[in-house]
């Protein structure tokens, strides 16, 4: 029996494993033993790693009993164990018992500490292709020589060899080990510089960072140009598997936005040491987990010790209650980032559920149910007014209602023709209000999912937005002529190209997949994909933005978040509230 008994949690017992022999036996299988010792005393190297399809498995040996270990373990050990034969491990497909949950259940509230006290952590990333051998060539250099070669080679060339970089980037951040919950713990948690191993090739996690940081900001300095579809570049980019339309498609940049976080937030996490509980609902966004309840429990480590005693792990309880007890301290938090990330979320209720309790497990940072990026910049009337029936599955908020929807058109997520689509539905919903061509700007673009304007100059980029939403205007004859490319002072250097390519860009993030709709009172807005004609918006108290709601049996279901073009901010509702043109009640939330 491998496991004669169960860890004892009150003494902090766990069990590393010892790597004896990497394959090179007469079965040819992995092999190691297994050993029971305090945490306290312990000392061990620590193993991240892709559990991958649980159904899919290669034999190996543990204590001479053959363990059936996914795919990716059995890669990792094979790969790894050349360099850490004798070294105690840590890996949690075997060193917990997964059939015993109540053993899960103690061990988990321990991960924490677990991967606090390595010595160090190891991610295995995978086997290297292409992308892998272009990253480990460009990390043998130094991190200035980004800027070495420019005098002897063109600009146009240079170009070209960042934009092949960004494809590298791009296929890196695909791989699936950026995307699973318990990584960001793994990643965050250890004291020592974590390394990554990629088949032969290992590299620290500072270098990596400073490599990817010191691209982009040679990226940004290029902006958006001609040459991100040269030939070179798509040729490049088909050749990692990439499609250069997928640049385009709404939430196609998460996978780089990811690496973006992780560049910055092990250096913050390393000063404060906790992550707030709103927070963690925000980082298992576009992350997935084998075990639902693993969206809470996976960034247990990553919380306060207050936090930690507000979550009770048990494997055997409902992922609902789970969930519901994290969607209450959201909107009921005396702090305003609760309510922020609340209204970023999405929903969608179901399987018996209340639909204000979301589904932590399909929240996504740029899909088109998300609220992201429809958010405003502040919250208005804070704290909200929060109460709950009886049995907890009404949640009751006071606000003010906005408008009932009267039109709604989907809008597709296409960047060839996004122009044409875009400007079609604005003419269109002009002939049903009076919006005027600036403020559908504002509630395309306006403020960047908060992080500010789009672009410096805003009097230019409303100006170029007016000619994108023109339908007579020749803009692509002018995009691809010289006059196009040039910079213009008046623009802070930048060409027309580029503001419009930014314009286009941002359009079509925040409004792709979603819909654009149109009010009794003459107002245009922007929602999930599920809004429709007697639907109603209204603006909750406290929240970062509007939300659209469909009346019910004796309450109103949660659709998602909204913007309106005019109300983007705290400031024009407060007006609207005083020039009496809101009217005020509370919403039954079921």
């Amino acid at each position: 029996m491998l496991y004669p008994q169960r860890l004892d949690a009150a003494s902090w017992e766990i069990r590393t494993i010892t790597i004896t022999i990497t394959g090179q036996n007469e079965n040819g299988l992995v092999a190691c033993s297994l050993n029971t010792v305090r945490l306290t005393e312990a000392t061990y190297t620590a193993l991240s790693y892709v559990w991958g399809d649980p159904t899919v498995t290669k034999p190996m040996l543990v204590d001479g009993q053959q363990f059936q270990a996914t795919v990716n373990l059995e890669a990792a050990l094979r790969n790894l164990g050349k360099d850490l034969v004798g070294r105690p491990l840590w890996v949690d497909a075997i060193c917990i018992n997964q059939q015993d949950i109540a053993e899960k259940n103690q061990q988990v509230p321990l991960m924490g500490e677990l991967y606090s006290r390595a010595t160090g952590v190891v991610i295995w990333l995978g086997e290297s292709d292409l992308a892998v051998e272009m990253l480990v060539e460009g990390m043998a250099q130094e991190v200035p020589s980004l800027h070495a070669g420019v005098e002897s080679t063109s600009e146009r060339q240079h170009e070209i060899g960042i934009r092949k970089r960004e494809a590298m980037f791009m296929a890196i951040a695909r791989r699936p080990w950026w995307k699973r919950i318990w990584v960001v713990q793994e990643a965050l948690l250890s004291h020592e510089d974590p390394v990554f191993r990629c088949g032969p090739h290992d590299f620290t996690w500072s270098r990596f960072f400073a490599f990817f940081l010191a691209h982009y900001k040679e990226a940004e300095k290029m902006g958006s140009t001609s040459n991100e579809r040269a030939p070179e570049v798509i040729e490049w980019q088909r050749t990692l598997g990439i499609q250069d339309s997928e640049h385009y498609k709404y939430g196609a940049g998460s996978d780089v936005i990811t690496l973006s976080v992780y560049a910055t937030v092990r250096n913050d996490f390393q000063k404060i040491n906790h992550v707030p509980l709103s927070a963690i609902v925000a980082m298992g966004f576009d992350r997935a987990a084998t075990v639902p309840h693993d969206y809470i429990y996976g960034f247990l480590g990553l919380m306060s010790k207050h936090d930690r005693t507000l979550v009770d792990v048990d494997y055997n309880s409902s992922r609902w209650e789970l969930y519901r007890a994290f969607a209450e301290n959201l909107v009921a938090s005396e702090d305003e980032d609760g309510t922020k990330v609340f209204s970023t979320l999405c929903f969608a209720g179901g399987e018996g559920r209340p639909s204000w309790v979301p589904d932590y497990g399909h929240q996504s940072m740029l899909g088109p149910q998300s609220g992201m990026l429809l958010t405003m910049d502040k919250s208005w009337q804070f704290p909200p007014a929060v109460s709950f029936s009886d049995d907890n599955t009404v949640l009751m908020l006071a606000g003010v209602f906005l408008g009932d929807i009267t039109w709604t058109r989907h809008i597709q997520a296409s960047q060839d023709g996004l122009l044409s689509n875009i400007s079609g539905l604005a003419n269109l919903a002009r002939r049903e209000t009076a919006a005027s061509t600036l403020s559908l700007s504002r509630l395309f673009t306006g403020n960047n999912g908060g992080r500010g304007p789009l672009l410096k100059n805003e009097a230019e980029s409303d100006r170029w937005w007016e000619h994108l939403m023109d339908d007579a205007f020749p803009i692509k004859a002018l995009l691809s002529s010289e006059a196009g490319q040039e910079s213009r002072e008046e623009m802070d250097g930048l060409s027309i190209s580029s503001v419009c390519s930014q314009l286009a860009a941002r359009t079509l993030l925040v409004s792709a997949g979603r819909s654009l709709f149109v009010t009794t009172n003459g107002q245009i807005g922007i929602g999930v994909p599920r809004c429709q004609p007697g639907d109603v918006v209204v603006y909750l108290y406290g929240m970062y933005a509007p939300f659209v709601l469909r009346l019910g049996a004796g309450h109103y279901t949660i659709i998602g978040a909204a913007r309106l073009a005019g109300l983007e901010d705290a400031a024009s509702l407060e007006r609207y509230c005083t020039e009496h043109r809101l009217a005020e009640a509370t919403f039954r939330l079921g």
